[in-house]
């Protein structure tokens, strides 16, 4: 993809955001350098430990964005492209103000999961790049991502063959802050580091596996809490009806007779991927979240993946392209194959 961009250095983009983060309603969402790893942080007075990049994955950054109604705050997000693409399905289900941000994608090389043993995993983006060239270290998601390139959201960072970076706006609030980086446009960028990804083939399971995948899950649901889509304030599986417990319980085995224990995992699983099927970024979230090694990424990005072809829809690409199932369309599925 080649557009309008600016060729800036690393120390010009972080002077440019400390100056924004001068005002005391702003700040920034990014990473930060720790002793062994890299993390997510809210800066608000200045950007000591910084990083552009993130090669460790443990959250999606967007789950801290739902409900964020604050029109008196501004905030630059710094983020992966599964993290803004999440973060764009959000605001068209108006979960959250798009006015008070500002969001930059960043060229993704992949990410090592935190549950696993770290190892000493290289900054520099061509050396990341070669890191993950054999896909052995990577997460199950990152191996299997649709768009690691930063050009979604208002502005995108991205890392041309030779290492250097380009700042590429997108929208009118992207190119409000590429214009306070120092530097000029260039009509044409040159190539750049990270490509279109290929095409995977598409997911098949049966109910057999799926029995066996999901006979672990302990119902402790945080899956659904860590899944930066899954957003409802009220949960049916918060009531008695699919999580019964005490007197309630009691009074299901009365009338339905013995039950394995949980209940409806099944059924939990099942009702989550069809809420989220379409608006799932397939950034592996749920897997971090489950302590029991379940292959949760398999099912809810394959299955959302299948979901978005039949409507020629892939979430968290644009602002403007609406969900597919908030609208109607007269013959919509008439051509669809699957």
């Amino acid at each position: 993809m080649k557009m309008k961009g600016k060729k800036v250095d690393a120390s010009s983009v972080e002077s440019t955001l400390n100056k924004f983060l001068e005002d005391e309603q702003h700040l920034i969402f990014g990473f930060e350098k720790q002793k062994d790893r890299i993390v997510h942080r809210l800066f608000r007075n200045d950007l000591h430990g910084y990083s552009l990049f993130n090669p460790y994955f443990g959250i999606n950054g967007a789950i801290y964005l739902k409900r964020l109604f604050s029109k008196s705050t501004k905030i630059i997000l710094i983020l992966r492209p599964c993290e803004i693409r999440a973060y764009i399905e959000l605001t068209k289900l108006t979960q959250v103000e798009r006015e008070s941000i500002i969001a930059v994608s960043v060229d993704c090389f992949g990410a090592v999961s935190l549950k696993e043993k770290i190892e000493d995993v290289p900054a520099d983006p061509v050396e990341l790049k070669e890191y993950f060239a054999s896909g052995e270290k990577l997460r199950p998601a990152c191996a299997a991502c649709r768009e690691r390139r930063g050009i979604v959201g208002d502005a995108g960072i991205r890392i041309d063959k030779s290492g250097s970076i380009w700042i590429l706006p997108y929208t009118e609030q992207g190119e409000t802050l590429s214009n306070l980086i120092e530097g000029s446009y260039e009509e044409n960028t040159p190539d750049m580091l990270i490509g279109e990804s290929p095409k995977q083939e598409k997911f098949q399971s049966n109910m057999e596996t799926f029995g066996a995948d999901f006979s672990k899950c302990i119902m402790c649901m945080n899956c659904r809490d860590m899944c930066p889509v899954c957003y409802c304030l009220d949960c049916v599986f918060n009531g008695d009806e699919y999580m019964p417990k005490g007197d309630a319980l009691l009074n299901k085995i009365y009338q339905k007779g013995s039950t394995d224990l949980p209940q409806n995992k099944e059924i939990f699983h099942f009702i989550r991927m069809y809420h989220v099927s379409q608006t799932c970024v397939g950034c592996g979230a749920c897997e971090e979240a489950c302590p029991q090694g379940i292959p949760l990424a398999k099912y809810f990005k394959g299955t959302s993946e299948r979901m978005q072809d039949v409507f020629s829809y892939m979430s968290g690409m644009s602002f403007d392209e609406e969900i597919p199932f908030t609208t109607f369309l007269e013959d919509e599925l008439k051509n669809a194959a699957d």
